[in-house]
């Protein structure tokens, strides 16, 4: 046998190994690059749920602020709502007026137990002190509104050129009546006991009212409510409407801090700014006050 059929015979013998591990081979690297190509797509799964969870949790942290912007800005304006209401119920007629005041009582309470749900502790500190004070405001709105409306009616009914030194009946009568009246909850009982039935007098002669609203006057004038002086204010003053403006501006400050990472607009324009939202108009005396909106 020559060299030639030697490596024919080896050829022979060694094809089939050779082609068994070459299998064995290319089944090994076609696992590991399945293997490869699995580990790749979990890994890529892993991020995505990853990736939709930080979505979720932005999306759900927007949510939460927008809401919390549109209720805050309901509570504000249920409360401005409401002290404009009180300012403006001496200029209403007397029939009208608790009809008028009612509902905006309610919209605070009801605007406050939506706030409740979303508000951290300091807003809500804010909100609630709010809430307390136009409790207030609605309490004492009905008096307030008589003693006003009859200050002003008598201010009318005054002499056009000297009120201290008029003799005319109506107008003098129109004088001491206002005078009583700013003057009534520093006086002692028995003064209020003796003047009263001169200030009855002074205010029929007056002229200047009807028999319903002296009547109303009167009612005040025998109960003296404490807050009679806040109540009644002054030409330039209004206290009562000051100490909401006081409540009112760290109300707005606090909304303002609580919505601070809301992102400044959407591309369809509904919304400009979620800080926007707490900037609705003050009532007049909130303006007068120099705390802005």
């Amino acid at each position: 046998m020559d060299l030639v059929d030697l490596v024919a015979v080896a050829t022979a013998f060694l094809t089939p190994p050779i082609a068994f591990l070459a299998a064995l081979w290319a089944r090994r690297s076609g696992r590991q690059s399945a293997d490869a190509t699995v580990v790749s797509g979990v890994n890529q799964a892993h991020g995505s749920v990853a990736a939709a969870r930080v979505q979720t949790r932005g999306e759900l942290k927007l949510r939460q602020q927008t809401a919390l912007a549109d209720t805050s800005a309901a509570f504000l304006r249920a409360c401005d709502a409401l002290a404009r209401t009180v300012e403006q119920l001496p200029g209403l007629a007397l029939e009208e007026r608790h009809a008028q005041l009612t509902p905006h009582g309610m919209a605070v309470e009801t605007t406050l137990g939506s706030l409740e749900l979303l508000a951290p502790p300091e807003l809500l500190r804010h909100a609630k002190a709010l809430r307390e004070y136009c409790r207030t405001l609605e309490k004492l709105a009905l008096d307030r509104a008589v003693l006003r409306s009859a200050v002003r009616a008598l201010e009318g009914g005054w002499c056009p050129f000297n009120a201290e030194t008029c003799d005319h009946d109506h107008h003098g009568a129109a004088f001491v009546a206002w005078e009583f009246l700013l003057e009534w909850p520093e006086r002692e009982d028995e003064e209020r006991w003796r003047d009263r039935g001169l200030l009855e007098y002074c205010l029929q002669e007056s002229r200047c009212m009807a028999e319903g609203e002296i009547a109303g006057v009167l009612a005040v004038v025998d109960r003296v409510p404490a807050a009679w002086s806040r109540m009644i204010g002054g030409p330039v003053r209004d206290p009562l409407m000051e100490r909401f403006a006081s409540l009112r501006a760290p109300f707005v400050e606090a909304a303002r801090a609580a919505q601070s990472l809301v992102p400044p607009a959407e591309p369809d324009g509904l919304r400009t700014g979620v800080s926007d939202a707490v900037n609705v108009a003050a009532p007049s005396a909130v303006s007068r006050s120099s705390l802005s909106a």
